[in-house]
């Protein structure tokens, strides 16, 4: 009888161990980093869905799994109007007048966890990330995307033309280098 009272025991404490490591597990990723996890969902831009909700106005994403983490551009919150700049193809993109900058907000549970700047292109035919920029060693502007612009392109964003947001980059102007 103490030997299946031991072995009880044993089991108990082995499942006690496993329940707090869970507990711990999920804590950290609800409370703790949730832009660690979104970065984690941004990698697969097949586990987002649009969304339309009350006002039309605004644009939701959010993901298949966990609704809480949600994509959202503000369409009546425009930073720039006539947003130009220099990687631009005006040849490519002949509707130069009705081009606007936007946020791309990142939100988990309504709180803003990142902000990537879009730009909407040739009547809303392109809507894409503005590139980041860098200096050359001979002071010559050079633009390029990083891993995360790429990830939201890949879910936000409209290429008319081109197929993504490769694609676009190679177009452009100025070339865009892609960091993934």
């Amino acid at each position: 009888m103490e030997d299946i009272i031991t072995i009880l025991g044993f089991i108990i404490g082995i499942l006690g161990l496993v329940a707090t490591l869970v507990g711990t597990f999920f804590a950290y990723i609800s409370f703790i980093n949730p832009i660690t996890l979104f970065k984690k969902y941004l990698q697969k831009p097949e586990d987002w869905e649009k969304f339309q909700g009350i006002d039309n106005h605004l644009s939701f994403y959010r993901h298949k799994k966990h609704p809480n983490f949600q994509i959202i551009i503000d369409w009546d919150k425009e930073l720039v109007e006539n947003f130009q700049e220099e990687w631009i193809n005006n040849d490519l993109y002949p509707d130069k007048t009705n081009n606007a900058s936007y946020y791309v907000r990142l939100e988990a549970n309504s709180m803003l966890l990142d902000k990537e700047l879009f730009v909407s292109l040739d009547g809303h035919r392109y809507f894409v990330p503005v590139p980041k920029v860098s200096m050359s060693n001979d002071h010559e502007r050079q633009f390029y995307y990083d891993k995360q612009q790429v990830q939201l392109a890949k879910i936000v964003g409209n290429h008319h033309f081109e197929k993504n947001i490769y694609e676009f980059a190679k177009e452009c102007k100025k070339p865009i280098e892609i960091k993934d």
